[in-house]
């Protein structure tokens, strides 16, 4: 039937070659390039270590741990964390996604300050622990989807030479109840370190870029 319909049998050809590359890639994503992404810019240590709410999940599918060293002390890189949010600072990360297309803020603003426990950071994301200076820990409540119970923790570690390691973990046990779950797990895996990449290195260049002020 194809070879009656050169354009149909043209469009088949292409829409196998492109699932076919998907395939090869999924596979070489998930066999070579997933450790290393879940563990971008983390020592061994850091990857081991405990952070706050670690106990909420056992064994969870995502069990991501990211690093930066930012040439500041904890104490100064804390208020960029505390702002943080939709409405508020931003993620410092894609704008037109996580802030309603409002860039993130260059600048410490006072009025975001005033951070506490119970606070949203995003529509169903809240501060559940807070420590300054040290650790933070945000959940995903119910009604979030895919993301619901997710763990986001945040650590900041004061190095031998006054810097700070700023370490991000983010944990979810991922549900494959239907189709559209699988579908979003397979594209999410592979795709949220650029936002987290973005957003680390997007909290580092604030900080030491005002450090010279």
């Amino acid at each position: 039937m194809l070879k009656q319909h050169p354009f149909l049998r043209a469009l088949y050809i292409f829409s196998l070659c492109w699932i076919i590359a998907i395939i090869i890639l999924l596979l070489l994503y998930f066999t070579w390039l997933r450790e290393w992404q879940m563990t971008w810019g983390a020592t061994t240590e850091e990857v081991s270590r405990y952070m706050a709410g670690d106990e909420l999940l056992e064994d969870p599918a995502l069990n991501a741990t990211r690093a930066v060293e930012i040439k500041a002390p904890p104490e100064q890189v804390w208020p960029w964390l505390v702002q943080m949010g939709y409405n508020r600072a931003g993620l410092y990360s894609f704008g037109k996604l996580d802030n309603g297309g409002v860039p993130s803020a260059e600048r410490i603003i006072p009025e975001f300050q005033n951070l506490k426990v119970g606070d949203p950071i995003l529509p169903l994301l809240k501060v559940v622990e807070m420590e300054p200076n040290r650790s933070m820990l945000w959940v995903f409540q119910k009604g979030a989807g895919p993301w619901q119970d997710a763990t986001w923790s945040w650590g900041l570690y004061e190095t031998n030479n006054g810097h700070t390691r700023l370490v991000s973990r983010l944990r979810q046990q991922y549900t494959y109840n239907s189709l559209q779950e699988i579908i979003t797990w397979v594209m999410v895996d592979p795709m949220e370190i650029f936002m987290m990449r973005t957003t680390l290195l997007g909290i580092k260049r604030r900080v030491e870029s005002n450090q010279l002020k």
